[in-house]
């Protein structure tokens, strides 16, 4: 849903760009070593949020502008736009945050909004288990009463950033005798907390970006109770809907800005003699990457316009999260198509070309099918719930 841009909208994009003018780093001065990484962008997110340019919408209060959906999605469009350096606690900020806003307490907000925004505390979210990933209300994880605090004893897997993070967001059955998704609470855990223990995974990039954790009788206060007891189902929905949805916005920029270099790339690298451009083949495949990222920039327009009428992202998000994912993977697909068999080198930069990023960025994209919730499960909350088929046997 196009609507015109106000003369505020319009500075603000002025004013993201200045930053960035001013700020943005050369690709070659972003570290590759992992934990490097991570603390590059860790100061990355602090300047802007020296900008106020992260968690717009939250409240001014706790550091944020008191901003429109609309606002945040031009800051999110123009980072994306320029390429900017990824946000380090996107976990925080995009997906646990709103749900902080929405349902903590006033001592919670106080306690951790303005250290989210800032990267002083990264967050992680823990809601899957080994049996328990696409069918997330089969989780074993348990909190038991124990007068004051609760006794957290389970284990939670394919959690991004577990090992630079302060705190993580845990399901955990609170009362076992209850249907399944009516005994489940929200937990904020302190991961320094004794028996925590937490173990890196090296994903195919090479990168350790995920990880385990496991809980052996973590004593968490019941003040770090997120909401109602036996009713953090609700809140995790809450969560995931803004997991799913917000962020296709930027990922359709992200997605275009990537073509458009894919495009130039295809006329200069050589193929049989001749730019690959010139083959069928690779026309071919840049076209069905073009017709993907416009039906990712249709969609998330379209449901953009109906999360800001609502004031929160509803079932759509799914939809997003399907096209966004299936985008992702035809612009990575052209990618390695145009370097041809060239894309096995993992020396650098030939032709304009960086071989080695254009590599992780192909294997990285394979992960979109899967994280926040997969392809799968999304269109069977799709048939369901957006188009109200019934349920399969």
């Amino acid at each position: 849903m196009q609507t015109a841009a106000t003369d505020a909208e319009r500075a603000l994009r002025e004013e993201v760009r200045a930053f960035l003018d001013e700020h943005q780093p050369a690709p070659e001065d972003v570290p590759t070593q992992f934990d490097a990484y991570v603390d590059f962008l860790r100061d990355w997110q602090r300047k802007l949020q020296a900008a106020r340019l992260v968690g717009l919408t939250w409240p001014s209060e706790y550091g944020g502008r008191g901003a429109t959906q609309r606002e945040q999605i031009i800051v999110n469009e123009e980072l994306a736009k320029a390429e900017a350096p990824k946000i380090i606690g996107f976990v925080g900020l995009d997906v646990l945050g709103p749900s902080l806003v929405a349902h903590g307490t006033d001592e919670q907000k106080e306690a951790y909004l303005e250290r989210i925004l800032s990267a002083e505390e990264i967050w992680c979210q823990g809601f899957s288990e080994p049996g328990a990933g696409s069918d997330l209300a089969s989780l074993k994880t348990r909190a038991t009463d124990a007068g004051d605090h609760f006794v957290l004893n389970g284990h939670k897997v394919w959690t991004s950033f577990v090992t630079h993070a302060r705190w993580c967001a845990v399901l955990a059955r609170t009362d076992a005798e209850a249907p399944a998704h009516k005994g489940i609470s929200y937990l904020i855990v302190d991961l320094r907390s004794p028996g925590v223990t937490v173990r890196p995974l090296v994903q195919v990039t090479g990168d350790p970006e995920f990880g385990e954790v496991y809980f052996d009788d973590v004593v968490v206060p019941k003040a770090n109770l997120l909401g109602e007891l036996n009713r953090g189902w609700q809140i995790a929905m809450h969560t995931l809907s803004h997991e799913r949805g917000p962020a296709a916005m930027a990922t359709q920029v992200q997605m275009r800005v990537r073509l458009e270099r894919i495009i130039r790339h295809a006329a200069a690298v050589p193929r049989a003699g001749r730019p690959a451009i010139e083959s069928p083949e690779i026309r071919s495949a840049l076209a069905r990457a073009h017709i993907a990222v416009e039906s990712l920039r249709c969609q998330t327009s379209l449901s953009a316009g109906r999360a800001m009428q609502r004031g929160t992202p509803g079932f759509e998000s799914s939809v997003d999260k399907v096209v966004a994912a299936n985008t992702e993977q035809a612009v990575m697909a052209a990618a390695m198509d145009v370097l041809g068999a060239y894309s096995t080198h993992g020396h650098g930069v030939d032709w304009g070309v960086d071989t080695v990023r254009t590599q992780h960025g192909y294997l990285y994209g394979r992960a979109s099918l899967v994280y926040g919730g997969s392809v799968q499960i999304q269109k069977n909350i799709i048939a369901e719930r957006v188009l109200g088929l019934p349920r399969s046997a």
